[in-house]
């Protein structure tokens, strides 16, 4: 049983890759800080007005803490880390459960163990198994758009919030800054209102939680 099956080339199986995960690991905060999340929440958090800055047309918002802090952020994030990190997971206990098999039959087969039939037969099962792995591979599309969902949902709530806000303090609009870089430095600390919008994002969530 020398003559194995191309199909079963473990090294095309494993030079798929399966790398997506560090998308939604915390590196693309600073993008999507204006993009917002659900509509789910009603009544806008009124905030303590002293505490606001007065007669300007802008004010900040430090994305880094926005999506730090809001616990609808967080909890987003680390519910499709937890479906990431199960897929993956998964997935790797496959291939790894499919190349010690392959690798077996191969030891096996070079040996003359099996019958033309039990080779057959095995070659079979493990062409199934790597057909599995590969519909995982090909899956990946769905988790991403999870991830993708998931995120929209926050980003809408936080856009849903902030339209609230600035009509209800007359701002014309509020800009999201990051401390590692954007287009957006140096910011006067008078102008920033993240403490003031993670208080009124955290509590309508908190409040639309307990209905």
């Amino acid at each position: 049983m020398k003559n194995i099956s191309l199909a079963l080339n473990i090294a095309l199986l494993l030079a798929v890759g399966f790398l997506y995960y560090k998308q939604f690991s915390g590196g693309n905060n600073e993008t999507t800080a204006m993009a917002g999340a659900s509509d789910s929440t009603a009544a806008a958090t009124r905030v303590v007005l002293s505490e606001l800055p007065k007669n300007v047309p802008v004010v900040f918002i430090n994305a880094d803490s926005l999506f730090t802090h809001y616990e609808f952020a967080k909890k987003a994030k680390a519910q499709v880390e937890g479906k990431v990190a199960t897929y993956q997971k998964s997935y790797q206990a496959k291939v790894d459960a499919f190349q010690k098999e392959y690798q077996d039959y191969m030891e096996k087969a070079g040996a003359g163990v099996y019958t033309k039939e039990q080779g057959t037969a095995i070659e079979q099962g493990l062409q199934k198994k790597r057909d599995d792995i590969m519909a995982m591979e090909q899956n990946q599309d769905k988790v991403m758009n999870e991830m993708d969902n998931s995120n929209v949902d926050v980003q809408k709530s936080i856009y849903n919030f902030l339209t609230r806000f600035n009509k209800e303090h007359g701002y014309y609009c509020a800009m999201a800054y990051t401390t590692t870089g954007g287009g957006v430095l140096g910011v006067n600390d008078s102008l920033d209102v993240t403490q003031q919008v993670l208080a009124g994002l955290n509590s309508e969530y908190n409040a639309a939680k307990g209905k």
